[in-house]
């Protein structure tokens, strides 16, 4: 009788360790479970993301060769900064013929307006003449035909000095293009060219970025994109410091997909059509974390590689 009383609790005591087993098994997966879900529903992720910022390729407006370069790889530069000297040897000497041409045809006024003045004097004259019958009725044609010819002589020579000032004026504003100016503020990230290499008009010497705006740009799944509002927070992790949080606002969704972009767009005027997935470009601001050392420089530098966390309203 004693033996079987005490043996009765063995099966309650095994039943409560499978309870308390089957409570751990179902925290394990629910857990992690809840968690995802929660994510799902309040967060979009990706790890395609990356810094951009606005970039300008600084070129020549005129033909000619490069003499020095004021500038390198890794500069910064000012807006207005000289950053490089073209050669102007063949323009100073259509300088030099532009005003000596100037020069030419104020002398020339100078001589139709003494002309004129001498052949106004005879017209003069042979006014007065043929109204006292002095002189004949052909002489006077003469002299008044004279007279218009040194107008119209004297209103070509004017109009020739103001030619030649023009294409002196011409002359100095392609002068004036043989010095390249930076035209706005930002660091120089590539050189293509060497000095001594001749420029054509619009190519390029120098690509300059803005580092003072700077924004990290993430392509989400267009089936993601529903979720997504512009003002939305956004965590940022850098790989080049992965132990920093940086944080950002949505600003921009742009109006078509990446692949609208590219160099050569799809095309189904085949029929051949394979559904592909759209990534939507989204443009996030970028903010220094708080926690970040003040004396220590911070290089956010555009196509360095991010993920983005974008906390979504529902």
């Amino acid at each position: 009788m004693s033996s079987t009383v005490e043996n009765t609790p063995k099966p309650a005591r095994s039943k409560i360790g499978l309870y308390i087993v089957g409570l751990v098994i179902l925290a394990m997966i629910g857990i992690p479970l809840t968690y995802l879900l929660y994510r799902e529903n309040n967060y979009v992720w990706t790890n395609d993301a990356e810094i951009e910022g606005f970039s300008v390729d600084l070129s020549p407006d005129i033909l000619a060769r490069i003499i020095t370069l004021e500038v390198d790889e890794g500069d910064f530069v000012s807006k207005g900064q000289l950053i490089a000297q073209l050669d102007d040897s063949i323009l100073m000497s259509q300088k030099i013929e532009a005003e000596a041409n100037i020069i030419q045809q104020e002398t020339e006024i100078a001589y139709q307006v003494a002309h004129l003045e001498k052949v106004r004097n005879d017209f003069i004259r042979a006014e007065k003449g043929i109204m006292e019958k002095i002189i004949s009725g052909q002489e006077y044609d003469h002299h008044e035909k004279n007279f218009k010819m040194a107008e119209a002589s004297l209103n070509r020579a004017e109009s020739a000095l103001q030619l030649a000032k023009t294409e002196l004026g011409v002359i100095d504003a392609h002068l004036l293009h043989t010095l390249v100016f930076a035209p706005r503020s930002g660091y120089i990230a590539k050189r293509w060219v060497l000095a001594g290499d001749v420029m054509n008009p619009g190519q390029t010497m120098f690509t300059l970025y803005d580092l003072e705006n700077i924004w990290v740009l993430a392509r989400l799944d267009e089936k993601k994109l529903q979720h997504i509002r512009v003002g939305d927070t956004v965590d940022i992790s850098i790989d080049a410091y992965p132990d920093y949080t940086f944080h950002g606002k949505v600003f921009v969704i742009k109006g078509a997909a990446a692949s609208q972009f590219s160099l050569l767009p799809q095309n189904n005027a085949t029929g051949n059509y394979t559904k592909v997935s759209q990534r939507i470009p989204v443009k996030i601001t970028i903010e220094r974390p708080p926690n970040f050392p003040k004396e220590q420089p911070l290089y956010l530098l555009p196509g360095m590689s991010a993920e983005v966390n974008i906390r979504v309203r529902s």
